[in-house]
């Protein structure tokens, strides 16, 4: 009896309502006042509610939770919540209608809090490795280059090169990686270390297609890659996903989190191994983490975040190739301190950060690199329809680096850089919003650049809408290109680009929407190297015009059956080497009595292999195909089959990507 009572109270206790908090956002993460966020809990009638002035509702609410959140120049989202932080707003990102492109991807073995939503497509379903490889499987207009199984490398040969609609260049500066709100890269080269960038501490990752400079400045010229840590935990639970598979290829990652009081934590920690499919493509990595979260009030958090992680990665050369082979062994770490405010016509943060890294290469090429910063942001409501974002950022980075043997110096450099930006949106009347942003920056190097970006989104009717935008991007010299090699220019001038773009977007039922973007985009003053080593000069020589279209669709014929599909078409007069003009994303879910099964796939075009646009590398397929099989409620087995089809394919000439190759792993939790 006394059993029986226990669990009486147990049911009771779960069936208690709970404070939910939503908060509807754009993809710049701006509120969205006046959104209709329609709420079904439990078993309960669905109701309507509106957002207020900051975007939110709050209700109490049980388990589970399907809502449907649309707003007046967006495409409508639907998701399912199994749990929810009751100290913090669940956030649901209206983007494909928006003037600006945005894709989210969430980590559902590491989310703190389980989603399923029509806009937020599982990594874990992919079978991607690593975030750059979730980015490229889900994103049409997003290319990565590879060279292996695991390990992306760096140097000559390094691949993990991200390009959204061209734009990427080599090194890779002009799609920026934010991590935690704090820019990534590496000091000196202003490149992101992409090996560095695992699925052990991992969340969500939303990429923005076009320019963000007005938000984050340089790098952010062809878009942006935000990666979320997994954060505080409320829930105190530890995760374990381990996996192994072809070429003695493992990853295992752990995560814990919980709460002490006030105070809430999680810990992570990851490795991932390869033997590679040739001989010296070893690769090693290993990294790990700590977030701690504090509430001081209920207007006022405070969070720290801090990772570090070190690779080692073998680069074993062109095939024929008879030089010796390179490695490289790297350290990294960073972190970002933030405090939080959340009032009801306000909300905003501070935030300090920093990053470090120690890079060794075989051939004898040594450096330490820093960057160390401030940032600060503000939204305030002036008005039931006009909101308003201000912000200020402060910036160092730089590092040392020298050759060994021969002892040559390249000498230590740093460069500051200072911004202050705005951004207006405005409701005029129910169907349309319009929006501006501007931002100035100072550079200790460039002197100032000013960065503007308008648009203005219109809802014809509740299933069909209409964005457009114009916005500029600019990415600064790198030190690398500056005062390193191979030819180096003290006086180099900021890149800049232009983009214009127009998407519609439809849902004309509930289990079918489809989105188009087309777009117009001008670079000039490209950063290129000219003539033959050691007869080279480094100018602002390049310029480019690229036109294209992108189309994603969305379809769930019956059940929890699920079939997506994108496309991007791209045509440059300038088209970057290993960049493919034709880039197909396509993928089947369907749920078969317990076990899911997930079909993916992606077709890209022939791309030109050097930059004279002499000579080429052909089209490619390949597939992935992922079983999952829940063997309770703690515990999942799953199985990956990469390039399905064993098809014979390279990213960079002379690197045959590996055949059919599979993995097999679990998760446990607990």
């Amino acid at each position: 009896m006394r059993v029986f009572f226990l669990l009486a109270l147990a049911t009771l206790a779960a069936a208690e309502p709970s404070q939910l908090r939503i908060r509807a956002i754009d993809s710049q993460g701006g509120a969205i006042p006046q959104a209709t966020v329609q709420v079904q809990c439990a078993e309960a009638a669905r109701i309507a509610l509106t957002t207020n002035p900051i975007g939110e509702v709050t209700l109490a609410c049980r388990p589970p939770v399907r809502l449907a959140v649309s707003a007046a120049g967006f495409g409508p989202v639907q998701e399912t919540l199994a749990a929810w932080n009751e100290d913090r707003p669940h956030t649901v990102k209206l983007d494909p209608a928006m003037v600006r492109n945005s894709v989210d991807v969430v980590v559902s073995g590491n989310s703190a809090v389980p989603v399923i939503s029509g806009d937020a497509l599982a990594i874990d379903s992919t079978g991607a490795r690593t975030a750059f490889d979730a980015v490229e499987r889900l994103v049409p207009g997003a290319f990565v280059t590879h060279r292996g199984v695991l390990g992306y490398g760096i140097s000559t040969n390094g691949t993990g090169a991200i390009s959204i609609r061209g734009v990427g260049e080599s090194p890779n500066a002009d799609v920026l990686i934010v991590v935690d709100g704090r820019p990534d890269f590496q000091g000196e080269m202003g490149h992101p270390l992409p090996d560095f960038f695992s699925l052990s501490d991992v969340s969500r990752v939303s990429v923005t297609e076009g320019p963000a400079s007005v938000l984050y400045g340089s790098n952010a010229m062809g878009g942006v890659v935000e990666i979320d840590p997994i954060g505080p935990s409320r829930q105190n639970e530890t995760r374990l996903t381990a996996s192994l598979g072809s070429f003695l290829t493992g990853q295992y990652r752990l995560a814990n989190g919980g709460t002490l009081g006030r105070l809430s934590y999680s810990v992570t920690a990851g490795v991932s191994h390869t033997d590679g499919d040739r001989d010296y493509s070893h690769f090693r990595e290993g990294d790990t983490s700590l977030s701690l979260g504090y509430d001081f009030s209920d207007h006022w958090k405070a969070t720290l975040d801090g990772r570090y992680g070190r690779f080692y990665v073998e680069d074993p050369g062109p095939v024929g190739d008879a030089s010796e082979a390179n490695y490289a062994t790297l350290g990294r770490g960073g972190f970002s301190a933030s405090a939080n405010d959340t009032y009801g016509w306000t909300y905003g943060y501070i935030r300090a950060f920093g990053s470090y890294g120690l890079n060794f290469i075989s051939d004898g090429f040594r450096s330490t690199d820093d960057a160390i910063g401030f940032r600060a942001a503000q939204t305030f409501v002036l008005s039931p329809g006009l909101l308003a974002d201000v912000g200020t950022d402060d910036m160092h980075y730089g590092g040392e680096a020298h050759e060994e043997p021969g002892g040559f110096n390249f000498g230590t450099h740093h460069i500051g850089e200072q911004a202050g930006f705005a951004r207006l949106q405005w409701l005029p009347f129910h169907r349309l919003r319009l929006n501006a942003g501007y931002r100035y920056q100072a550079n200790s190097q460039f002197g100032g650049i000013s960065v503007p970006e308008v648009g203005a989104s219109f809802s014809l009717s509740d299933a069909y809408s209409i964005g457009f935008d114009a916005s500029k991007g600019f990415r600064n010299p790198t030190l690398r290109e500056l005062y390193l090699f191979p030819a180096p220019n003290p006086n180099l001038r900021p890149e800049t680009m232009w983009n214009y773009q127009a998407t519609f977007h439809a849902q004309p039922s509930r289990r079918f929407r489809a989105w188009t973007t087309v777009y117009y985009a001008s670079l000039r003053d490209l950063i290129v190297s000219l003539g033959n080593y050691p007869n080279m000069v480094t100018l602002n020589a390049g310029d480019a015009i690229n036109r294209g279209i992108e189309f994603n669709s969305e379809w769930t014929p019956l059940g929890h059956v699920r079939v997506q599909g994108g496309y991007a078409y791209l045509q440059s007069t300038n088209l970057a080497p290993l960049v493919p003009a034709n880039k197909l994303n396509y993928s089947v879910a369907i749920p078969v009595r317990g076990l899911t099964v997930d079909f993916s796939g992606i077709t890209a075009g022939r791309r030109y292999s050097d930059t004279t646009h002499t000579a080429y590398l052909g089209g490619y397929t390949g597939a992935t195909l992922r079983l999952g099989y829940p063997l309770g409620e703690h515990s999942t087995v799953f199985a990956v089959v990469d390039n399905l089809l064993d098809r014979r394919y390279e990213f960079l000439p002379g690197y045959p990507m590996p055949g059919i190759n599979a993995t097999g792993g679990f998760t446990l939790k607990f």
